[in-house]
């Protein structure tokens, strides 16, 4: 892997080798540029830095951190606004893992475990690391190169946020539904080998807790957790799939009944609604709609 090294003074870059592996290409997700004759520091940072306003909604018009909002003549947000932007296949890896953030914090399910994008974004992230320590420890880097260093770090640690978060959101929701999942071959099949194993694992600690606290004192036939109340309400705490979401529609998604008596919704392209979870699941699942 190559990385930046500074200038030389007549604005020709230096390149260097780190110890790792690889030939040099774009390697980064925040900001130094493995390639000739490139700048190592994000366009967005350059056009701050520029004068340029900094972004103020999230991924608007083109993902993770881009653009404003926009207003139409009434004073409300256009349909431009509202866009998410582009197919998440056209995202890079940290714009992706926004997308993936909201899906997962604005659903009452759990959705399923990405993995693969998780795991590029921490080795990404690991070099982009090994890079700031080699160009923070050369001599030749100038003062103006190790301020905007720190702003490269800044953005990893947005990263790294967006990760924390996601893995958090996640492991409320599998301790929240532990005992669901034991039952749910649908839930298990989106959670990861070590997610699994803590969902398993915390439900036999809850379990245990509450049999040895309250239910060995209390008769054989009031013991048991799994069962319906009398009001048809189960014991064992499932999402609520009838949470309200707030979607863009991607693409036709044809329409829903919201509930008896109502008037049909027709689900356009370019459209945004509040429904109730269940009635778009399959949407969102398929990414011809994008929760907000």
């Amino acid at each position: 892997m190559s990385f930046y090294g500074g200038d030389d003074g007549d604005g020709s870059a230096r390149w260097g080798s780190s110890s790792r592996g690889g030939s040099a290409g774009p390697s980064n997700i925040t900001g130094i540029t493995a390639g000739t004759g490139s700048r190592p520091f994000l366009s967005r940072l350059e056009d701050s830095m520029a004068g340029s306003p900094p972004p103020n909604n999230y991924d608007g018009g083109g993902g993770y951190g881009g653009g404003g909002r926009h207003f139409d003549e009434e004073g409300v947000f256009s349909a431009e606004a509202l866009s998410p932007g582009p197919e998440e296949g056209e995202l890079d890896d940290l714009r992706r893992l926004g997308r993936v953030w909201v899906r997962e914090r604005g659903t009452p399910d759990i959705l399923a475990w990405e993995g693969d994008l998780i795991d590029s974004l921490l080795d990404k992230l690991e070099q982009q690391q090994k890079m700031l320590a080699t160009l923070r420890a050369d001599p030749a880097t100038s003062e103006e190169e190790h301020f905007r260093l720190v702003l490269v770090q800044t953005e990893m640690e947005r990263a790294k946020y967006l990760v924390r978060s996601y893995v958090r959101t996640r492991l409320h929701k599998i301790e929240k539904y532990s005992q669901h999942i034991g039952n749910s071959p649908e839930l298990q099949a989106h959670l990861s080998g070590a997610e699994l194993q803590h969902a398993r694992r915390y439900a036999d600690l809850v379990a245990s807790h509450f049999q040895h606290s309250v239910l060995d004192s209390l008769p054989e036939w009031m013991r048991r957790t799994d069962e319906m109340t009398n009001d048809g309400v189960s014991m064992v705490s499932t999402p609520n799939v009838d949470t309200p979401v707030l979607v863009y529609c991607r693409k036709d998604c044809g329409e829903i009944t919201v509930g008896r008596g109502e008037l049909p919704v027709q689900l356009n392209e370019g459209t945004t609604h509040l429904v109730r979870y269940h009635l778009v699941k399959r949407w969102i699942e398929l990414g011809w709609a994008e929760v907000l």
